[in-house]
């Protein structure tokens, strides 16, 4: 009746069971009978010595934690709830990342060009995308689409390892849930948004001479146009629109946070279809894809007319060293409040396209996304800890407690020994109806008895 003795009782029929979840892996197991030694009864009956809080020593000594991990592994009606997924280094999702950006900017780089074409064009000039386009075709021919291409590879692979080390990093160490939809909307937008500056920070002067060798006649190539730059300004010429890209990091934060919500609500859609938890929150490309444009779309339009000023910031000799602010005056007055939305379907193009794309590859070629850790289910909050008392636990089972005080009672004086005689009244009764009953039935099979085998020298 002690509690200790209890304790270790469920402690030898838990061991006792995962002895049998291994006996029953083994191809040359019979699991008709069990031995003494293993926890059984002999014959069969596995519960006989389980159910007394005995088991052997094989029971007690011989089975280790690995074992029964092993075991349960094989076994796939309860591996997946119980083994956890290792998490992915940070080194995988960076160069993940960096591969699918590569990847697509090598595919839409003829988008980009456009696009910065577009932007920068003068007053005046033709600002459709079809209109540049066909204009650098003539101009230029298929291959000038493609100018400065090598140099937007070397800043995008920078770019892009560096932000999903900063963000894998800073959703790793400063949050619980990781970038899942447990942590709070604000605070993944913060660090997704810290996560961009951080990265700006490091990679401003690759956007910049990638950009100028773009736009300028023949692309001579990075190291010749980083040359160019330092001599006409000094290193401050790398960091052109650096406070304006430390702000435009609001961008892929308000992206990488809409997904993240997104993602949530598919997986509550599909729950609400009949799909289980853990289909519902594995997700396909095509979901990740669609999640990213739509993402992308509206940070873009929430943040274009930023997105031209920096542009023209880095590029334009007249812009150079003018503030935010006047870069976006400079526009109004000589385009009209349409002119912050110039190029606005070309940037859409590239961006949609390219987020999508790169989203949809390292989706599939990287490690899987931090799924949302299981909720407490309400309801099923554990017991407080039993307060130990002089090395010993107190009582808390409900019905030993009674019974105790009915001991006491009947000591101390004979109070409730009326409940208890009715008790022992009630027995009585039950065992003399048990008895006539087993009389009866002696009776009736020595009728039968009787019937069966007749008398000898009966004809």
């Amino acid at each position: 009746s002690s509690p200790w003795r209890a304790a270790g009782g469920r402690r030898a029929r838990a061991r006792a069971m995962a002895a049998a979840v291994a006996q029953d892996d083994r191809p040359d197991a019979d699991t008709s009978k069990s031995t003494p030694a293993d926890g059984g009864s002999g014959g069969g009956d596995a519960g006989g010595s389980m159910g007394s809080g005995r088991v052997g020593a094989r029971g007690m000594v011989g089975v280790r934690l690995e074992d029964v991990v092993t075991a349960l592994q094989s076994r796939k009606d309860v591996a997946p709830l119980i083994v956890a997924k290792k998490k992915p280094s940070l080194l995988a999702h960076a160069l993940s990342g960096a591969l699918s950006a590569v990847l697509a900017e090598v595919v839409l780089f003829p988008v980009d060009t456009v696009k910065l074409l577009t932007q920068t064009a003068p007053a005046g000039a033709a600002s459709s995308f079809f209109s540049v386009l066909v204009h650098v075709l003539r101009e230029r021919g298929l291959s000038g689409l493609y100018r400065g291409l090598g140099t937007h590879v070397l800043k995008e692979s920078v770019h892009s390892f560096n932000y999903w080390v900063f963000h894998g990093f800073l959703f790793r160490y400063l949050t619980r849930a990781e970038d899942t939809s447990l942590t709070p909307t604000s605070l993944r937008l913060l660090i997704n948004l810290l996560a961009k500056q951080l990265n700006w920070l490091c990679t401003v002067p690759f956007e910049v001479v990638a950009s100028v060798n773009q736009l300028a006649p023949g692309s001579p190539g990075f190291w010749v146009t980083a040359l160019k730059l330092y001599r006409q300004g000094g290193v401050g010429s790398f960091y052109r629109g650096l406070g304006i890209s430390l702000v435009l990091a609001i961008n892929p934060a308000i992206m990488n946070t809409l997904i993240t919500t997104g993602l949530r609500a598919a997986s509550l859609a599909k729950m609400a279809m009949g799909m289980d938890k853990e289909r519902a929150r594995d997700h396909g490309s095509a979901i990740v894809g669609t999640l990213a444009a739509l993402a992308k779309i509206v940070a873009t339009f929430a943040t274009y007319p930023l997105i031209r000023a920096k542009v023209l910031q880095q590029t334009s000799d007249a812009m150079r060293g003018a503030s935010p602010l006047a870069v976006l005056r400079h526009i109004v007055s000589e385009e009209g409040p349409s002119g912050l939305y110039r190029g606005v379907l070309a940037m859409s193009y590239k961006t949609v396209l390219w987020n999508t794309f790169m989203m949809v590859t390292k989706h599939a070629i990287g490690p899987g996304r931090t799924l949302t850790p299981p909720v407490t289910p309400q309801g099923s909050k554990c017991p407080p800890t039993p307060v130990m008392v002089m090395g010993r636990e107190p009582f808390v089972d409900q019905m030993t407690a009674e019974k105790l005080d009915e001991i006491l009672e009947y000591i101390r004086g004979g109070r409730g020994q009326g409940a208890l005689a009715k008790r022992v009244g009630a027995m009585e009764g039950k065992i003399e109806n048990v008895s006539s009953e087993l009389q009866e039935i002696k009776s009736l099979l020595h009728c039968l008895v009787n019937t069966g085998h007749p008398a000898r020298g009966a004809p």
